[in-house]
């Protein structure tokens, strides 16, 4: 079992004391003693936490939430002090790779985690922010970077493969429009899946196993997966491709 350390306040915003070293923040640190709180009950269970913050970008200047590395690195040594894992699962959102190469701090953080899941974003869009089109051999492409830098993926499906509201780049209502130079893609559907997008969707969710044969059959023993809210998507998706 992993505790979740909730990055952001209730209104949405995050906690103040992300900018304060975790060493020096004692016993008022919000993320210290939240970790604490839970160190104090007594749970056989418990693996370790995982770190909410999913921007790729913490600890670069291009974060406005201001995360330090130094932050990152004694928030780790204090849980695997305690003999506890500490895990992430950042996205690289719809960037390009070239983007991701340049601007994303993955590769120089995931040393601090036991375990670092990538989410490719490519269930939810098909474009880049450039505007070009997410293909499958752009996600093979990133799977490759993730693979070559130790890192694992997330795979990725949701509710619109049963049928429901959600956020597969199919059954978007538009592929979005230029704005402010960046392409903006309307997030969830407006209506129910279709039969046929919720086709769709399921192979598109299978492109994620496909793109790892291409690049290594045997990488990603370890994978976390996001499937929305019901456990029904997943053997759905299964039922098309058994490995994923």
């Amino acid at each position: 079992m992993y505790i979740t350390i909730p990055f952001s306040r209730p209104e949405g915003f995050p906690r103040d004391q992300v900018q304060i070293p975790f060493e020096y923040s004692g016993v008022n640190s919000y993320y210290k003693g939240w970790i604490d709180g839970v160190l104090s009950v007594d749970n056989s269970d418990l693996t370790g936490f995982y770190w909410s913050y999913e921007s790729c970008l913490q600890t670069t200047s291009y974060d406005g939430a201001h995360v330090t590395k130094e932050f990152i690195q004694y928030m780790s040594n204090y849980i695997h002090s305690n003999g506890l894992e500490l895990v992430w699962i950042p996205t690289i959102g719809d960037r390009t790779m070239e983007q991701v190469k340049t601007f994303c701090a993955i590769p120089t953080l995931a040393k601090y985690f036991n375990h670092v899941f990538v989410q490719p974003h490519y269930y939810q869009t098909t474009k880049l922010s450039d505007g070009s089109d997410y293909t499958f051999q752009e996600l093979v492409r990133r799977v490759g970077w993730m693979a070559s830098k130790g890192l694992s993926i997330e795979m990725e499906a949701d509710n619109s493969i049963i049928g429901e509201k959600s956020n597969c780049a199919y059954c978007k209502s538009t592929q979005g429009t230029w704005e402010d130079d960046h392409f903006k893609e309307k997030v969830g559907c407006d209506e129910s899946p279709t039969p046929e997008t919720e086709e769709e969707c399921i192979n598109r969710a299978c492109d994620y196993y496909r793109a790892i044969t291409e690049v290594n059959p045997s990488a990603f023993s370890t994978r976390a997966y996001y499937f929305g809210t019901d456990l029904r998507v997943v053997d759905k998706v299964r039922s098309k491709c058994p490995d994923w």
